[in-house]
């Protein structure tokens, strides 16, 4: 392990590494007896889309892909109010580390980095839903800080348990996480968050 780990945009030819990252965690997911992400949705071709729009993004550590998280500004109208949607926020989801490096407070590090990007990007939120079975996923969103705003039912969507945090830069992340661009042909350093 050697910090700062890198965090940069996905690209096409990160997708393998992307899907491998989520395919693991809904293994170890269904292994658990864990149904979410495990209701025979295929992610490949939203993360695609993700990726051609440059939400997606990889944490590294010595080239190696560690995790994975997507942010876009779009809300959910099937979760979020009209009246939510109209406030400047970012939407986390998708965010998966390697089940190896389980316990060492990746989720809770891409949380605060996101958390850091969104303040940076001038948005006022990060927010995202939460399997509404997944008691113990949302009482971890909670302990990063989290806060939980409801949770929705929607017919045929599994996930609607609601939190969000204020974007905020966060000083201490500093050592932490190098930020790339992504900008064809040069990676460039947004900042040293």
């Amino acid at each position: 392990m050697s910090k700062p780990y890198v965090m940069h945009r996905a690209d096409a030819a990160d997708l393998p590494e992307v899907m491998a990252l989520l395919d693991e965690r809904m293994r170890w997911l269904r292994e658990r007896g864990n149904e979410q992400w495990n209701t025979g949705r295929n992610f490949e071709t939203r993360i695609v889309d993700a990726i051609g729009r440059r939400d997606t993004w990889l944490l590294r550590d010595d080239g190696s892909s560690i995790a994975t998280l997507t942010l876009t500004s779009e809300g959910d109208p099937d979760f979020w109010t009209p009246e939510e949607l109209k406030e400047p926020a970012l939407y986390l989801g998708k965010m998966a580390s390697a089940v190896r490096r389980r316990g060492e407070g990746l989720g809770s590090l891409m949380v605060s980095w996101a958390q850091d990007w969104a303040a940076r990007s001038d948005f006022g939120l990060l927010r995202w839903d939460v399997w509404r079975t997944n008691e113990r996923l949302q009482d971890y969103y909670r302990s990063v800080g989290g806060r939980y705003i409801r949770t929705v039912q929607v017919a045929h969507r599994w996930s609607g348990a609601l939190f969000q945090i204020p974007a905020r830069h966060i000083a201490d992340l500093s050592g932490c996480v190098i930020t790339h661009a992504g900008i064809p042909d040069r990676e460039t350093v947004l900042f040293q968050s």
